[in-house]
């Protein structure tokens, strides 16, 4: 059965993450080398192909068969064993890690260690752009997106695998720990197509508890 994991990244995710690292990353972006941590099938990947070589992008995951399926596709990846939560990378290593949507399928303590990995393998200044859901603002879309939609079993139950369920608050503090200077906001917050002021950034960020989703990017101290 198909989801949304299978269908190309949209163009609007792909304007934000491109012009993320065009304008905090110090070299072209098509010297730039990225790691995918948590690649999935390879979509982001494919994604960033488009500006970037492929030599340049790399890819861990955790799944054995979406390993091989991102292999076939001629990307570097390697397999994460489980309970393993150290990278198979040098010091300084990459001047991007990229991850969507991981984060909270990773148990906290493991997940904290992930950081300091990632800020081990990442340059001086290098970014760490990451998304993942905002709890527990999540589940109110949830529901709404539940009565909207009428699909009651995606919508109504929560992800069992979500077991890091991370607020604003406790992403951004655990950002600042392990990086330094961060900056994210909320995806979307709900009425702001029909209410403009919504989309201002000022507003957004007086506002960004209550959006669905965080987004955003870390510079490497």
């Amino acid at each position: 059965m198909a989801t949304p994991w299978d269908s190309p990244v949209g163009k609007d995710a792909e304007e934000i993450i491109f012009s993320i690292i065009r304008e905090n990353c110090p070299c072209q972006t098509s010297n730039v080398r990225l790691l995918d941590f948590g690649a999935g099938n390879g979509r982001y990947l494919e994604m960033l192909n488009k500006q970037m070589p492929k030599g340049n992008l790399y890819g861990t995951e955790v799944d054995k068969e979406r390993v091989a399926q991102i292999a076939q596709k001629g990307f570097n990846v390697v397999l994460l064993e489980e309970g393993r939560d150290c990278l198979p990378y040098e010091d300084d290593f990459f001047d991007v890690v990229f991850s969507s949507n991981v984060i909270e399928h990773i148990p906290e303590s493991i997940y904290k260690r992930y950081l300091l990995e990632i800020n081990r393998v990442l340059k001086e200044k290098g970014l760490f752009i990451v998304g993942t859901p905002n709890y527990p603002a999540k589940r109110f879309y949830d529901m709404y997106k539940a009565l909207r939609t009428g699909f009651f079993k995606y919508y109504f139950f929560d992800d069992p695998t979500h077991i890091n369920k991370l607020s604003f608050k406790s992403l951004e503090s655990d950002l600042k720990t392990a990086f330094g200077f961060v900056d994210l906001w909320p995806t979307y917050i709900l009425f702001e197509n029909r209410l403009k002021f919504l989309q201002r950034k000022d507003v957004r960020q007086k506002l960004r508890f209550l959006g669905d989703k965080i987004m955003g990017f870390c510079v490497k101290k």
